[in-house]
């Protein structure tokens, strides 16, 4: 997840309709991207599955390159800490891997594969979490999703604003984090949001306009449809 998924995820829940997410081509390291360390932590986790490297299959390994960010912000979008982020993006690539023969390209694009192994590895993560304890996020525990403001100031009053929208979007129900995480961490467009979810491109607008009025009222926003 970077800081321009965490402004758009702010303009959003100010405006009354959702603008268009940029398509991801990671090109450099950017708060909330993986580190080099949890790009070579995942590559070989990758390695322990029952498969020698020399073995691993070609598209596979084109997978792991292309999409490895997507899964990764997806999943740093629902988690309190970069290295937990990093721990269940080497557990999806491990199961994918492992689940690979199961894999029917007529059902679903290798992103939308990906990412519904994904959904369930933060589902098991959340539900074991509850059984623990609190999910309250805080700041303190992501300091990779504020930029590198100019001044301390501004960076305080940033830090402050995030701070207000994750444990509001925390409060939300479970199916509205996760069309929020598709959107603005993953980086998905409607139809590809639909296909993970195996629902119609009208119901994912319904969700995500539902679920940023629920974020909206959590953070105290004026709805702007009620301003004109």
């Amino acid at each position: 997840m970077k800081t321009d998924d965490i402004r758009t995820l702010q303009l959003d829940v100010k405006r009354a309709r959702p603008g268009e997410v940029a398509a991801r081509t990671p090109e450099r390291s950017e708060p909330g991207d993986l580190t080099p360390e949890g790009r070579r932590d995942i590559a070989r986790t990758a390695q322990k599955a029952p498969v020698q490297p020399v073995d691993l299959p070609q598209d596979f390994d084109a997978w792991f390159r292309d999409h490895r960010e997507t899964v990764y912000r997806y999943v740093r979008f629902r988690v309190a800490t970069r290295e937990t982020a990093e721990d269940i993006t080497s557990d999806v690539f491990l199961k994918a891997l492992r689940a690979l023969k199961r894999y029917d390209a007529r059902r679903a694009s290798p992103r939308t594969w990906l990412l519904r192994i994904a959904r369930n590895a933060v589902t098991d993560h959340l539900r074991a979490l509850r059984r623990r304890g609190s999910l309250h996020i805080s700041l303190d525990r992501a300091p990779d999703l504020v930029s590198q403001a100019p001044s301390q100031e501004e960076r305080i009053l940033r830090e402050e604003q995030v701070n207000r929208l994750l444990n509001a979007a925390a409060t939300l129900r479970e199916t509205d984090q996760e069309v929020l995480s598709l959107r603005y961490g993953a980086g998905m467009r409607n139809a590809e949001i639909a296909a993970t979810l195996n629902t119609s491109c009208n119901v994912v607008a319904v969700r995500i306009h539902r679920a940023l009025g629920r974020l909206r009222a959590a953070v105290n926003v004026p709805d702007p449809g009620k301003l004109r």
